[in-house]
């Protein structure tokens, strides 16, 4: 059932000859992992390794980054969390293009043993691991923001480069001892990381005056930007489900470039920090209104709001039916066994436009909605 481990021959015939030149040099580093890995995952399996690991895995997930990474704009750190969406937003959009680019397939399962919560990754392909981009990217943004902050003492910093470095080690090498990737998968997704951090750096201190948001055309040029790589992917071979997370970060970078023009045309502030005199009553009702806000945009009032207003205001077509029957049709044609991964059938045009709203939503609600809320509620 896992992609990627069909005979060379079904990706000969599917991919140009370039592709799958690489793909084959490639395989030279996964044909032969998985019984290496299980050696060293048997050396290493306990109870307690086992929980730590499977739970410090969801550090990497889609719900931890909806929850969590909006906190640190409520107490005054939007231009760190402008850093981080930008940086895991690429590392996402990157390594899911890769992974279908190449379309490698995981270790074996067994000799290994998957160790997961959720089995929507484990439908994946393997290299690069988006787990580990994600997680290099942050990790060397939270060194540069420890190792620039002039006014902190340098044993603060040590202990702060520790807990990143702790942070690192668990989520990176958790994906061995999870059984969800091998040491290729690691590398390239580490690269990944070290690139998008790179650049987001290198744009934000090499043109300090480069105010391309305060123009007019800046969030149309933001969401065609946003919709033309969605739109442009390259297409897996096999069923694969990343490309839902790509639609989704590239909404959330859309969405907080669009707030961070707004702020800028209109003159409201995207910064909301607490004053020295205020209590952690204030902090913890900050966090249970603005949590509540995300959720209730993301799973009540988001996808009925916006599919209507695409359906019926703007008249896209629905063809959601169309991609669940044609999908419904390759499971039942002759020879379609149910323990194969399916050939991709593609994603619904307008789940991809309303997918990447809805989540532009969420910057929205984090920017605009949340602070206005505080004020009511005389937490601001």
């Amino acid at each position: 059932m896992d992609p990627g481990n069909h005979p060379s021959e079904h990706f000969r015939t599917r991919m140009s000859k370039f592709r799958f030149a690489m793909r084959e040099k490639l395989l030279v580093f996964t044909n032969n992992q998985s019984l290496t890995l299980s050696r060293w995952q048997k050396n290493y399996r306990c109870a307690f390794n086992d929980l730590y690991f499977t739970y410090t895995s969801l550090m990497g997930s889609h719900t931890f980054y909806v929850l969590c990474l909006p906190i640190p704009v409520w107490f005054g750190y939007f231009e760190t969390t402008k850093d981080m969406v930008y940086i895991l937003g690429y590392s996402i959009y990157l390594s899911g293009f890769f992974k279908d680019y190449w379309c490698l397939p995981r270790p074996r399962a067994p000799p290994l043993h998957r160790i997961t919560l959720s089995e929507y990754t484990t439908k994946e392909y393997g290299a690069p691991s988006s787990h580990t981009a994600n997680a290099t990217g942050v990790s060397l943004l939270f060194l540069y923001n420890i190792w620039g902050a002039e006014a902190c003492p340098v044993m603060v910093q040590l202990m702060l480069t520790c807990l990143v470095v702790f942070y690192y080690m668990t989520l990176v090498f958790g994906r061995i001892y999870c059984g969800m990737h091998g040491l290729l998968d690691l590398a390239s997704g580490g690269i990944i990381g070290v690139v998008c951090f790179l650049v987001r750096m290198y744009f934000k201190c090499g043109f300090p005056n480069l105010q391309i948001e305060a123009h007019w055309w800046f969030p149309v040029f933001s969401v065609g930007w946003g919709l033309i790589l969605l739109f442009e992917h390259v297409k897996p071979i096999d069923e694969c489900p990343c490309f839902q997370d790509s639609v989704a970060f590239m909404g959330v970078v859309s969405g907080i470039e669009c707030c961070d023009w707004m702020g800028k045309r209109f003159g409201f502030t995207t910064v909301y920090s607490l004053e020295p005199n205020c209590g952690w009553q204030q902090t913890v009702a900050r966090l249970v209104v603005g949590l509540a806000s995300v959720v209730v945009w993301k799973d009540l009032i988001s996808k009925p709001l916006v599919y209507s207003l695409l359906i019926k205001g703007m008249g896209l077509k629905d063809d959601r039916n169309m991609a669940a029957r044609t999908r419904l049709e390759a499971t039942r044609k002759e020879g379609a066994s149910k323990y194969e991964c399916p050939l991709y059938i593609g994603e619904p045009r307008i789940d991809i436009v309303g997918r990447f709203v809805i989540y532009a939503g969420i910057p929205f609600t984090v920017v605009v909605c949340s602070p206005i809320a505080f004020s009511l509620l005389h937490i601001a």
